[in-house]
């Protein structure tokens, strides 16, 4: 696997965060995730399909 190498005079910075969401956030936050899962197996489903 290529190695990422920045460009000279580039700054990569990268930043993580702790999420501690509460009951009704985590609901929500998982009804988004899987909402986006979907969609990406659908428009994966459909270029499938078009392709062949």
């Amino acid at each position: 696997m290529k190695r990422f190498r920045p460009q000279p005079g580039f700054v990569v910075q990268a930043y993580r965060f702790a999420l501690d969401p509460n009951t009704s956030q985590e609901a929500a936050l998982r009804s988004h995730c899987g909402a986006a899962r979907a969609a990406y197996n659908w428009a994966v489903g459909w270029v499938s399909a078009s392709w062949w």
